[in-house]
């Protein structure tokens, strides 16, 4: 196993990976564990945009009705309500997108990519909310693989996404490094976060599935989308328990 050793420090030190061997890994000729039956996908989808356009058809009918008798503010709470739920619908419908894209991930389109690269670039995107939350972020010398460069970019935004959305009340921290295992590279994404509990370490792949607690936003798709672009890949794409000590993430992809 080789382990790159030359470390980029973003913030502070990065911790090791432990070693995991990825002895069950899926072609992307084969049909892999994402791609489930799509009717349950579009119930669900269907349920929550349902629940969405709702609350905006209510809370619209209300306030024509308080317009009707009223000048008074009063419905002004209820314009807020319109707008978070018009909010959610263009939240879902940009998952569902983003979704259907990684399902069509095609490897005709797959060539050398640099996840160095690809993470600085998400990295400057999101660097208003790293920002903002006071996130540090540490990396070491990541590799090249062979993928779709636009899927790969999705695929770790989706990961730290997550983890700033999961962070708790220390100060956040993501620490991302890779490993050698065969004919695959290894990947860690490790916060400080809330963590994951083992009854929830598979359910969190699943679309619009959301952790408990509550208050966390988007479609609920992000982890979701990361398995179907790491299985497309030919990888795999795990959770390790952790309650209270942060959370981790672990994926397979090939190597150049």
């Amino acid at each position: 196993m080789v382990e790159l050793s030359r470390q980029i420090d973003y913030s502070q030190s990065v911790m090791p990976v432990p070693a995991r061997a990825s002895d069950s890994t899926t072609s992307p000729t084969e049909r892999p564990k994402s791609d489930f039956d799509a009717g349950e996908f579009l119930l669900r989808a269907s349920h929550d945009l349902r629940a969405a356009t709702r609350s905006v058809r209510t809370q619209s009918e209300l306030i024509q009705r308080l317009r009707e008798t009223s000048a008074d503010p009063a419905f002004d709470p209820h314009l807020k309500l319109i707008v978070e739920g018009a909010r959610q619908v263009d939240l879902l419908v940009d998952g569902l997108s983003a979704f259907s894209l990684a399902l069509q991930t095609n490897p005709a389109s797959f060539r050398s990519v640099s996840m160095g690269v690809m993470l600085r670039s998400v990295l400057m995107k999101l660097n208003q909310e790293l920002r903002q939350s006071g996130t540090q972020v540490s990396y070491g010398d990541l590799p090249v693989v062979t993928g779709n460069p636009d899927r790969i970019l999705q695929l770790l935004e989706n990961l730290i996404c997550n983890a700033l959305q999961q962070r708790g009340q220390a100060q956040p921290h993501i620490d991302i490094t890779a490993v050698r295992e065969g004919d695959f590279w290894l990947f860690t994404v490790r916060d400080n976060g809330r963590g994951v509990e083992a009854a929830y370490l598979e359910k969190v792949f699943l679309p619009f599935e959301r952790l408990p607690g509550g208050g966390y936003k988007g479609a609920g798709l992000g982890l979701a989308i990361a398995r179907v672009i790491v299985e497309r890949h030919g990888g795999r794409i795990w959770a390790e328990p952790g309650t209270g000590s942060g959370a981790t993430f672990c994926f397979t992809l090939p190597w150049e």
